[in-house]
C-alpha cells in the first residue's frame, strides 16, 4: 500500500503542499545532487513509457521530463461524455497525475490531436512543422537534456502519423537546438543547448527477436530497469504501472508489476554510447561551483538525518547559499532549478505547512475577498514569517502551533481558463502570453509570495489559494480557487435540429457568482431563425444561485446553419462553464462562448421507442432525442430485467464490450430480440491484439483496426438500393459532407456472407475498406454494426449523419 504516499502528495501539492517523508526528501535530495537529465519525446498523453521514466527518474536520480507533442484531444474517453478540447484538459491532468507518481515533469507543445493520421506528412502539413518544431527546440534548450528518448520510430512502423512525426521532430530539433543562428532570439533568453545522443525506446512490438537483435547489435543501449528502491519501497516497474493507469480515460490501469524488466533503446543520433546514458555528462559540482562545495554536498547525502529532518537544514542552507552566487551563465536556469528543489527540501525537514484557504471556490473580476492564511512550523528551528502580500513583517512562527491570518485579495484576473484554450483554434493553439509555451498547465488563479527567515536565511514559496471542504464520504477536498464572470449561461443541450417550420422550446441555467446579480440577456439567433423571448431578465439573491429560463425556437425554409449566441445588456458575450470533476484529477474549470448550434435538417423518422445501452460514454443518446425518437438509457446490469420487445431499436453504446465484457452474457438475449423482430444497432468497439479473431453479432463478424481518418474522403455507395439508404431518407452524396475529423474508425471485418455492406471509402494513397457499416436480416429483425464516428459527428451537428442515423433507426419489418 505504500503507492498511497505518491499519489497524496500529488493532489494536496496540487492545491497547496503536503510534507513529505523522510526517504521521500532522501531520494529528492538525490536528485538535486545529481546532474543527470533525460528528455522523452512523444506524440500524446499514454504514449510515454512510464516505467522507463520512473527508472531514469527515481533510479538514475536523472531530472526527467515527459514532452508530449499533442494533449490527446482527438481521441476517445471510456470514463466520461469529455470529447476535443474537454478531453485534452482531462488528459493534461492525468498526465500531470501520472508525473506525480513516477517524477518527471511534463512539457507541451502547441499541436492540436485532430484525431488519427496515417502520415507523418499530414500531421506536420496541418500542425505546421515550423511552429510546432520551435515549440520542441524551445523545450530542448530550456530543459538542457543530457539525452534524448524517442518512443516510436521515425517511419511507419510507428502506426500513427503523429508518433512518426514526434520521433522526425526530436531528431531535427537534437540538431536545431545546437544551432546558434537557428531562432536566435531563443537562443538569447535560453542559449543553444547541444544534447549528447538521442535514442529510440524500442520494443518487441516492432521486433519480435529483439533480445537476440540488441545483444548483438552496438546501436543499442540494454537496461534493466525493474530495480527496487528501498526507499521508497517499490520498484520502478511498480511505480511506472501506477503512474500509467492514472491514463484511466484511455483504458490504461494497469496490474502493478515487479521483478526483472529490461528496456532496449537503440541509437539514432549524436555520440554512440557503450554502458550508461549518462557516461558522456561532463557536468560536475567541482567544475559548476567549487571541490568543497561537491564534498560539502557529498557529506550531505552520506550523513543524512532520517530521524530528525531538521537536523538537516544548517547543511542544507550553506549548499543553497553557496548556489546563490554561483556566476550566471548558460546554465544558470539548472542552478535556479536546483536552488528551488533545495528550499522545497528545506520546508519538508521543517515539516513547515502553509497553505491559504477561502470560503468559496470562485470570485468575479473587481470583488475583494478574504483568505486565511495557516502556517505552521512543526521543528524546534527558528523559523519567522517576514513578508505577506509584499509587506513587511517579522512574525515568530512557534513549534507545532498554528499561525492564522485574514487577509483581502482583490480580484484583478481574467476569468479562469486553461491557458492554450483562450483563443478560437483549429490545428495549433494560438497563445497569448510566450512566457506559457511548453507548460503543462497554466499558473494558478490566485497565489501568494511568502516570504520566510530560516536561521537567518531568506526563503519565498508561492502559495496558491484554495477551497477546501468536508466531503463526509471521502474527507477533505480541495480545489483551486478561480476567477469567474459575474454569471454563466449553460444551453440544456450543444446543438438544436428542427425541421423547417418546427419549434422547440430549450432550457438555459444561469449560474450566479456574485449576490444581487440584477442584468439582461440578449438573444440573437442566426440567420433564418426565430426566437422568443429574445430577451432574459435576471434577477438572483445568492451566490452561486442557479436559475432556469426556456427559449423557444423556430425554423424556417429560410433558416441557415449558425449559432445561437447570448450576450448580456451591454453586449458583451457571455461564457458558458464546463467543469470536469473526477477523482483521480484536481477539478477544472474552462469557461467558453455561450452558444447553440442550430441546424436546419430535413430528416424524417418511423417514430419510436429507443433503448440506448450505455457504454464508454458519448452524446449519442441525446443526438437520437433530437431526431424525434423516444429514447429511454439504460445500464448493461439493466439487461436483466429489461423487456426488450417495447424498443422498436436498440442502440449499443460506443466501445461497451470493451469496458462491460459482461454484456457478452446477455448476447442470447439481445440476438432473440432481433430474431423476433428488432433492430439491434452495435457501434464501434476497438479490436485489441488480444481480441484478434473475437467474433460479435447474431450472425459472426470480427472487428478491424481499419479506419478512414479523412472527414472528406469520397463515399461509395455499395447497396444504393438498401432500405437504409432510401427510407425515410434518400441518402445522397451531400449527406457526407461537413464531417469533422475522421469517417470511421475499428470497421468490421471477415463477416459472414448474410451481411450487406453500404459504403466503401478511404484515405489517401490506400484500398477501400467496405466495413464501415454493415447489416444483415436475423429472422424478423435487423442487426447493424457501424463503425462510423456517429459520436462525433451527431454532437457537432452534422446533418447528414442526423439522416443516416435516422434511417438506421427507422427499421420496419
Amino acid at each position: 500500500m505504500r503507492y498511497f504516499v505518491f499519489i497524496f502528495s500529488f493532489f494536496i501539492a496540487s492545491a497547496g503542499f503536503s510534507n513529505k517523508t523522510a526517504s521521500e526528501i532522501y531520494v529528492d535530495l538525490e536528485k538535486v545532487h545529481s546532474l543527470k537529465r533525460v528528455l522523452y519525446i512523444a506524440a500524446h498523453p499514454d504514449d510515454e513509457n512510464t516505467r522507463a521514466l520512473a527508472w531514469f527518474s527515481l533510479g538514475e536520480k536523472a531530472e526527467t521530463a515527459y514532452l508530449s507533442l499533442t494533449r490527446g484531444d482527438g481521441g476517445q474517453n471510456l470514463i466520461g461524455d469529455e470529447l476535443s478540447e474537454d478531453l485534452g484538459v482531462l488528459r493534461t491532468q492525468e498526465l500531470l497525475a501520472a508525473r506525480g507518481i513516477d517524477g518527471a515533469r511534463q512539457y507541451f507543445t502547441r499541436a492540436v490531436d485532430f484525431g488519427y493520421s496515417k502520415s507523418a506528412q499530414e500531421s506536420l502539413e496541418k500542425w505546421g512543422k515550423d511552429d510546432i518544431l520551435s515549440d520542441v527546440v524551445l523545450v530542448i534548450r530550456q530543459f538542457k537534456p543530457d539525452v534524448i528518448i524517442t518512443r516510436f520510430p521515425a517511419d511507419k512502423r510507428a502506426g500513427h502519423g503523429h508518433h512518426t512525426a514526434a520521433t522526425l521532430l526530436a531528431l531535427e530539433a537534437f540538431e536545431k537546438a545546437a544551432d546558434p543562428n537557428y531562432l536566435p532570439e531563443q537562443v538569447q533568453a535560453h542559449g543553444a543547448w547541444k544534447t549528447t545522443s538521442i535514442y529510440w525506446n524500442s520494443s518487441v512490438w516492432w521486433d519480435k527477436e529483439l533480445s537476440t537483435t540488441a545483444k548483438n547489435d552496438p546501436k543499442y543501449l540494454v537496461q534493466e530497469i525493474g530495480g527496487y528502491n528501498s526507499h521508497l519501497g517499490m520498484s520502478y516497474n511498480e511505480i511506472g504501472t501506477l503512474a500509467r493507469s492514472q491514463h484511466k480515460c484511455q483504458g490504461f490501469g494497469a496490474i502493478v508489476e515487479r521483478g526483472s524488466l529490461i528496456e532496449y533503446f537503440q541509437h539514432l543520433d549524436g555520440k554512440q554510447l557503450e554502458n550508461s546514458f549518462f557516461e558522456n555528462n561532463t557536468m560536475s559540482w567541482t567544475k559548476l561551483v567549487s571541490n568543497k562545495f561537491s564534498d560539502e554536498f557529498d557529506a550531505l547525502l552520506a550523513d543524512f538525518d532520517f530521524k530528525v529532518l531538521e537536523n538537516n537544514v544548517p547543511a542544507l542552507l550553506s549548499i543553497r547559499k553557496k548556489l546563490n552566487v554561483v556566476p550566471a551563465s548558460n546554465l544558470d536556469a539548472i542552478r535556479k532549478e536546483k536552488v528551488a528543489e533545495i528550499d522545497r527540501i528545506i520546508v519538508d525537514c521543517l515539516g513547515l505547512y502553509a497553505e491559504i484557504v477561502s470560503s468559496d471556490y470562485a470570485y468575479v473580476q473587481g470583488e475583494e475577498f478574504t483568505v486565511n492564511y495557516n502556517l505552521t512550523n512543526r521543528s524546534s528551528r527558528n523559523v519567522q514569517l517576514m513578508s505577506m502580500q509584499g509587506k513587511e513583517m517579522v512574525l515568530l512562527l512557534q513549534q507545532n502551533k498554528t499561525l492564522s491570518k485574514e487577509v483581502t485579495i482583490n480580484n484583478s484576473s481574467d476569468y479562469s481558463t486553461p491557458y492554450w484554450l483562450k483563443n478560437p483554434f483549429v490545428n495549433l493553439f494560438k497563445i497569448d502570453d510566450p512566457a506559457d509555451l511548453g507548460k503543462a498547465e497554466g499558473d494558478a488563479t490566485f497565489s501568494e509570495k511568502l516570504t520566510f527567515i530560516i536561521d537567518g536565511d531568506q526563503i519565498q514559496l508561492e502559495i496558491p489559494v484554495t477551497h477546501k471542504w468536508r466531503d463526509p464520504s471521502y474527507g477533505e477536498r480541495r480545489r483551486n480557487v478561480i476567477s469567474a464572470p459575474d454569471y454563466s449561461v449553460n444551453f440544456d443541450q450543444k446543438s438544436i435540429i428542427l425541421k423547417p417550420g418546427q419549434e422547440k422550446t430549450i432550457r438555459v441555467k444561469i449560474h450566479a457568482y456574485k449576490e444581487k446579480l440584477t442584468d439582461e440577456i440578449i438573444i440573437k439567433a442566426p440567420e433564418g431563425w426565430q426566437v422568443s423571448p429574445e430577451k432574459i431578465e435576471i434577477n438572483t439573491t445568492a451566490r452561486h444561485e442557479e436559475v432556469w429560463a426556456e427559449i423557444t425556437i423556430k425554423s424556417n425554409e429560410q433558416s441557415k446553419r449558425g449559432d445561437l449566441v447570448l450576450a448580456d445588456s451591454n453586449g458583451k458575450p457571455l461564457k458558458s462553464l464546463t467543469e470536469i470533476t473526477y477523482d483521480h484529477i484536481p477539478t477544472q474549470v474552462i469557461y467558453k462562448p455561450a452558444s447553440l448550434i442550430c441546424i436546419p435538417l430535413k430528416a424524417d423518422i418511423v417514430a419510436g421507442n429507443v433503448a440506448y445501452i450505455k457504454g464508454a460514454g458519448d452524446a449519442v443518446a441525446q443526438a437520437t432525442t433530437q431526431l424525434g425518437f423516444n429514447v429511454t438509457e439504460y445500464e448493461v446490469s439493466d439487461l436483466a430485467t429489461l423487456d426488450l420487445s417495447k424498443f422498436q431499436s436498440v442502440i449499443l453504446g460506443i466501445r461497451i464490450y470493451n469496458i462491460h465484457p459482461e454484456l457478452h452474457n446477455f448476447d442470447a438475449k439481445l440476438f432473440k430480440y432481433v430474431s423476433d423482430g428488432g433492430n439491434l444497432v452495435m457501434q464501434y468497439n476497438t479490436a485489441g491484439r488480444s481480441s484478434s479473431g473475437q467474433s460479435f453479432g447474431p450472425i459472426p463478424f470480427e472487428l478491424s483496426r481499419k479506419r478512414v481518418t479523412e472527414e472528406d474522403s469520397k463515399v461509395t455507395f455499395l447497396a444504393p438500393d438498401h432500405q437504409i439508404m432510401n427510407k425515410p431518407n434518400k441518402i445522397t452524396q451531400v449527406d457526407f459532407e461537413g464531417w469533422v475529423q475522421e469517417r470511421g474508425l475499428y470497421f468490421a471485418d471477415n463477416w459472414n456472407e448474410a451481411y450487406t455492406p453500404l459504403f466503401s471509402w478511404n484515405d489517401t494513397g490506400e484500398d477501400p475498406v467496405n466495413g464501415a457499416l454493415i447489416v444483415a436480416k436475423h429472422g424478423k429483425g435487423q442487426f447493424v454494426y457501424t463503425g462510423i464516428s456517429f459520436f462525433r459527428e451527431l454532437p457537432n451537428g452534422v446533418a447528414g449523419a442526423y439522416r443516416l442515423f435516422a434511417n438506421i433507426l427507422s427499421y420496419q419489418q
